[in-house]
């Protein structure tokens, strides 16, 4: 796979992986926020270690690995906040939902059709905002536009693929199939 082909990859993975992995956060802290600062530092990890990862292999199981740690580090960061969990529940927590990760239900692949069904500009701003350097003010003064424009537009976006993938996922199944949940406040 080549290089550009692999960084693609690993953007549509990231992408995919966003909901479950704020989720399985979320499920180990205190608050949406502690959540949130915990998911920014898995993500810039993840990138960070994008060659490392092994094409074909369970992205989200490697995702929530890294979580783990990073939410053990928050912990341990955090430790004289007496509502923390200790080691034994947090890692029954952990495990559990490293488990139902490894049991990846094809979503990912579900997202990279409904990327491929984008007009191209939506998807090229996809994945310019998902690629180092990515922000949504720096890009919205590349393009000349608001940074608050962008935002409603790249949660569009955003919207547009998760309708897509629950679409394509209730097809798959046969039927009515539960709704993808995006996170806090709407998509990621």
């Amino acid at each position: 796979m080549n290089p550009n082909d692999h960084q693609e990859q690993f953007v549509r993975n990231l992408t995919n992986c966003q909901p479950t992995l704020y989720s399985y956060i979320l499920s180990l802290l205190p608050s949406r926020e502690d959540a949130n600062d915990v998911l920014q530092d898995v993500n810039l990890v993840l990138w960070r270690r994008s060659k490392e990862y092994k094409s074909g292999t369970n992205f989200t199981a490697w995702a929530y690995k890294i979580a783990r740690f990073k939410v053990l580090a928050h912990h341990r960061d955090r430790h004289r906040d007496r509502h923390i969990f200790d080691d034994r529940l947090f890692a029954t927590l952990a495990d559990q939902a490293e488990r139902r990760a490894a049991d990846d239900d094809g979503t990912a692949s579900l997202l990279d059709d409904c990327l491929d069904e984008l007009p191209i500009k939506q998807r090229e701003l996809i994945r310019e905002r998902y690629t180092p350097g990515g922000s949504v003010k720096e890009i919205a003064r590349r393009l000349g536009q608001s940074a608050a424009a962008l935002s409603v537009s790249l949660s569009r976006i955003r919207q547009t693929l998760l309708d897509c993938v629950n679409r394509k996922t209730s097809k798959r199944d046969g039927g009515e199939a539960a709704p993808f949940n995006s996170g806090p406040g709407g998509t990621q």
